[in-house]
């Protein structure tokens, strides 16, 4: 029984899209669908990040990704012809996979992140915070990367470095150098490294904080667990994006090394 592609991938619809390209290593981007016809799909890459120049190869595996309904549907490709780098068809293959409850899919990643505990902050003054941060920090983030990954540079005067993170579209776990009260406000800026870059703002709770007993870096360490309680959705969107763009990353790493 062949799949209906028509339910799950629209014409003129926004893609994640990652290819396996020519002479090793992969692109991931963001293209529009220009035309779907059965299983037979024109692509357009848009957007400051390309492959590179003859990259895009018939025959090359492609993966394409989409939300829709509230679910991540995803499907396997292949190259079938290639106009340019920034147009080729694809042949849809296999079935479409759907991706349920995205706030509670997790990740441990290495990415740029603020943190300021808002001691005997109300809750009204912490939403009128979050509110203002949305309007008044709205550039795009310098991010460059280093030995220890991505790094922010020159936010509000200063670099800001990766820190290793366990994070959901719900929340997050992450070190912190001080104690933190089981239902204290928290005060967050993410730092997505995207193909454009984007500085996200979200005030948390605190739902428990431990010591790290163990551990390598001198001075005493927490690991503080949290849950998002003022995020916009598209913010929500755009890191639940960005996870599964590093899962998908990840395992096809892994599978060069398998190879």
């Amino acid at each position: 029984m062949s799949t209906d592609y028509g339910n799950y991938f629209e014409e003129l619809q926004k893609i994640n899209l990652a290819i396996r390209l020519g002479g090793g290593g992969s692109f991931d981007g963001t293209a529009a669908i220009n035309s779907l016809k059965g299983d037979l799909a024109w692509l357009e890459l848009y957007g400051s990040e390309q492959p590179p120049r003859g990259g895009v190869r018939p025959g090359a595996e492609a993966w394409l990704s989409v939300w829709t309904g509230g679910a991540l549907c995803r499907c396997g490709a292949r190259v079938e012809t290639v106009r340019d780098d920034r147009q080729f068809s694809v042949r849809l293959v296999g079935d479409v996979k759907e991706t349920q409850r995205r706030e509670y899919f997790r990740l441990d990643v290495s990415l740029p992140v603020l943190y300021k505990v808002l001691d005997g902050v109300t809750q009204e003054a912490a939403e009128a915070d979050w509110a203002a941060d949305r309007k008044v920090f709205c550039r795009p983030p310098e991010i460059v990367p280093s030995a220890n990954g991505p790094k922010v540079m020159d936010w509000d005067g200063a670099d800001v470095s990766s820190a290793r993170a366990n994070l959901s579209g719900g929340g997050m776990r992450l070190r912190v150098s001080r104690q933190v009260a089981s239902g204290a406000l928290v005060k967050l800026t993410l730092f997505l490294p995207l193909p454009q870059p984007r500085a996200i703002y979200v005030v948390a709770e605190a739902l428990r904080c431990s010591e790290i007993t163990l551990s390598r870096e001198p001075g005493t360490h927490y690991s503080l667990s949290l849950k998002f309680t003022m995020i916009a959705d598209r913010d929500r969107e755009a890191i639940i994006s960005y996870l599964f763009n590093e899962q998908r990353r990840e395992l096809m790493a892994k599978n060069e090394r398998v190879r």
